[in-house]
């Protein structure tokens, strides 16, 4: 548990995150929930780095996607699991703004990690418009059912 506490502190510095996480489901519940459902190896990786925006948005990447075809297939996802696909989305914008202050990049290894983080980013962003057309297409759908 003590990678999750470090990971709520390192929400409680961003400030969209932090006001994301105020409501009823806490910071903690959250962190704990993706601690149990990432691998030791992602968790290390962020550990090592000191939590920075790239390790995060890396270590939710996969549960992102679980929870994105869990929603697609059920439209089902709990509060924190909502919120978990929220600041999926920010961390993968700020991946992006990093990237595009860091082009410049000499070593290959560096640039080739962009790059996958960059494919991510993009396809977790696409994803989010997707969900974001399928939400509301369901809710018009719901709305006309009562009528």
């Amino acid at each position: 548990m003590f990678w999750s506490h470090q990971l709520v502190a390192f929400w409680q510095q961003d400030t969209y995150v932090k006001s994301l996480l105020a409501g009823a489901t806490n910071a903690t519940t959250i962190a704990n929930l993706v601690a149990a459902l990432i691998d030791e190896s992602r968790r290390q990786v962020c550990i090592e780095s000191e939590f920075a925006n790239v390790d995060v948005f890396s270590a939710l990447f996969d549960f992102f996607l679980l929870l994105f075809v869990k929603e697609i297939n059920s439209n089902d996802l709990s509060q924190a699991e909502a919120l978990i696909v929220q600041i999926t989305e920010h961390y993968a914008k700020q991946c992006l703004k990093q990237t595009d202050t860091q082009a410049n990049a000499s070593n290959q290894s560096i640039y080739a990690r962009q790059a996958v983080i960059n494919n991510q980013s993009q396809k977790v962003i696409t994803a989010m418009s997707q969900l974001s057309q399928l939400r509301h297409q369901r809710r018009s759908q719901s709305r006309n059912m009562g009528n």
